[in-house]
């Protein structure tokens, strides 16, 4: 149990200066991931990141982009993410993390929600960080997320709904592996006009994505020669960040989604925030 001694004291701050360093903030936390490629992270939701994921979804673009009209409280949304970190069966969710100056940061956010009896899940995913938009970021984190809907959570399809006009989204999820199926008449809503939404999925068959997941079970590299997946495994004294656990799902239900920024406002209106 640690002692008075574990303590920074005014001796302390003497001989060796401020011990502000001491203590750890969002940027220098060493972050838990599952899946790394090129210079983009997937992890766990994290319960000390709730004001972030606050401040991201309540920013104006992501905010039109799930329709919603009115902010969301730090409140409402530290028990959102709650609910999001003890309810893990129908739902895989993940923090997008940027490598940079050997710190990776988090990004934004995609997840799975999952209906375990079709074994389908729909996909949503954001990018919180204006800096880290129109980079190919969002692209390869829906590679990944695809990856490991496929080879991890078993699912047969992965399906979403994205704003007909967002044609850079559209491009981008076409190619992290997604075609289009359909679309919805005016069924979504940009700028306080009706939208048209496009329908889009992805299966197992047709994934020729970057098999991460596969070389990090089997210790080798990917397909792709150049790309190496890491999954970090948690020391035994280590305290696990969240109660996640993989879960399955999958293809033959009906089609719903979103993608970000600009995305569709069912999961806000079943699911909370994203």
């Amino acid at each position: 149990m640690p002692g008075p001694s574990s303590c920074p004291s005014e001796r302390d701050e003497a001989e060796h200066g401020s011990t502000d360093f001491l203590e750890p903030n969002i940027e220098t936390i060493t972050p838990d991931l599952w899946l790394t490629h090129d210079s983009v992270g997937l992890g766990p939701l994290r319960a000390d990141l709730a004001e972030t994921y606050w401040r991201w979804e309540n920013s104006l673009p992501v905010m039109a982009g799930y329709a919603r009209q009115t902010p969301e409280s730090l409140t409402e949304r530290t028990a959102g993410l709650e609910a999001q970190l003890e309810g893990s069966a129908d739902q895989t969710r993940f923090t997008i993390y940027r490598h940079h100056d050997d710190t990776w940061t988090p990004i934004g956010m995609t997840s799975l929600l999952i209906d375990d009896r079709y074994r389908t899940a729909e996909f949503f995913i954001y990018i919180g960080e204006p800096d880290h938009r129109g980079h190919g970021t969002g692209t390869t984190a829906t590679t990944m997320v695809l990856d490991w809907a496929f080879h991890v959570t078993a699912l047969r399809c992965v399906y979403l709904e994205v704003l007909a006009n967002n044609t850079a989204a559209i491009r981008a999820y076409e190619k992290a592996g997604f075609r289009t199926v359909g679309t919805r008449r005016r069924t979504g809503s940009w700028l306080g006009q009706p939208a048209d939404e496009v329908i889009m999925d992805a299966v197992p068959e047709e994934y020729s994505g970057p098999r991460l997941v596969e070389a990090a079970v089997l210790g080798t590299r990917s397909r792709n020669q150049e790309v190496r997946a890491t999954v970090t495994h948690a020391h035994e004294d280590a305290q696990p960040r969240t109660g996640f656990r993989p879960a399955t799902a999958s293809r033959e239900s009906p089609a719903a989604g979103a993608s970000g920024p600009l995305q569709s406002a069912r999961e806000i209106r079943t699911h909370g925030s994203p």
